[in-house]
């Protein structure tokens, strides 16, 4: 009797995600156009003035976007993209496997430096050359990669809030049971859609603390597409994996000779600021390391100017301000 009413249970769980997973699919259709690299569609969104329009007048090197993990690159377009597409011709990627890119069926996609080819082959083909390259969170580690496998192809780089060293500890146990062949499918297939739903508040307050999240902010990046099933295992494979990646990748940071910005709040509790980015500032001759006091791991909400002030520097090709700069909550960007 038990087994019948587990069976029954779990069948109309795995119907409600179907139903549930259309419906999400129908409320946040595509913002942008797709580019295919690898026989997936990658799925970007440009806006601004670009050399090969008619009349434009962009102001220096082209900006590519990198979101991190358990997002899509709606949290790039509702934050910099508007202001920095006055000046600049900007491009946010949904990263292989989110949002609505595929994931390319060449090499482990959960490594960093497999993603980074990826971008740069969806860059060639939209005729990018030589961007600044911002990648926030789990996308510091595809913008760091990318620095190191192909530096002359690069105008900048800017780690925001950045994943790039290893740190203690397992990857969290929805992770690991997500990798599991049998019970992970069952799992995302069944428990993920209604878990996710529920969860999504504190998880979103839990990485803007201890700074308030914006009105609107889960509708407005189309947070909900994270919880269909194939998206949900792209985003734990790589978020269960990168330790794993970062240890290889780590060991390289010093070869980095691409002009580096590293952006970072000091009360980033996500990915912790002395970990990662004053590391990274140690390890990167030049670097300009910008710590935002009071501000956790969304600097690009929090602190937009700041992050916007130092891509236009670098889009520029201004050299990074050497060292490193503790800035206040009301410190203006400018006074870099």
């Amino acid at each position: 009797m038990l087994l019948a009413l587990l069976l029954v249970l779990f069948a109309a769980l795995a119907i409600y995600s179907v139903v549930a997973t259309a419906r999400i699919a129908r409320t946040y259709p595509p913002r942008g156009r797709f580019v295919e690299v690898d026989g997936a569609r990658i799925h970007y969104v440009e806006m601004g003035p670009h050399a090969g329009q008619e009349g434009a007048n962009p102001d220096g090197a082209p900006i590519v976007l990198i979101h991190g993990a358990s997002g899509n690159l709606g949290d790039m377009v509702e934050s910099l993209m508007p202001a920095l597409a006055k000046r600049h011709r900007v491009v946010a990627f949904d990263r292989p496997g989110h949002g609505w890119s595929e994931r390319p069926r060449t090499g482990d996609m959960s490594d960093p430096a497999v993603q980074a080819r990826v971008l740069k082959a969806a860059c060639a083909k939209l005729g990018i050359e030589r961007p600044v390259v911002l990648g926030h969170s789990w996308g510091g580690a595809v913008a760091t990669v990318w620095a190191l496998a192909y530096p002359d192809d690069l105008a900048g780089l800017l780690v925001l809030a950045g994943a790039t060293h290893v740190w203690e500890g397992e990857a969290a146990w929805y992770h690991r049971l997500v990798a599991t062949p049998f019970a992970g499918a069952l799992f995302i297939r069944t428990l993920m859609v209604p878990a996710g739903g529920l969860m999504v508040g504190a998880g979103v307050k839990g990485v803007f603390a201890p700074d308030p999240v914006p009105d609107g902010y889960v509708h407005a990046i189309g947070l909900p597409l994270l919880f269909r099933p194939r998206h949900f295992r792209s985003n734990s494979l790589d978020s269960g994996r990168l330790r794993g990646h970062l240890i290889r990748q780590s060991k390289r940071y010093s070869e980095i000779r691409v002009p580096t910005i590293i952006v970072t709040g000091n009360r980033d509790k996500v990915v912790w600021a002395k970990l990662h980015s004053y590391a990274l500032h140690g390890e990167i001759a030049g670097s300009e390391l910008i710590k935002l006091t009071g501000v956790g791991h969304m600097p690009h909400y929090v602190r937009a100017d700041v992050v916007i002030d130092a891509l236009e520097r670098l889009a520029r090709g201004e050299r990074p301000r050497v060292g490193t700069h503790v800035m206040d909550p009301e410190m203006p960007a400018a006074i870099l």
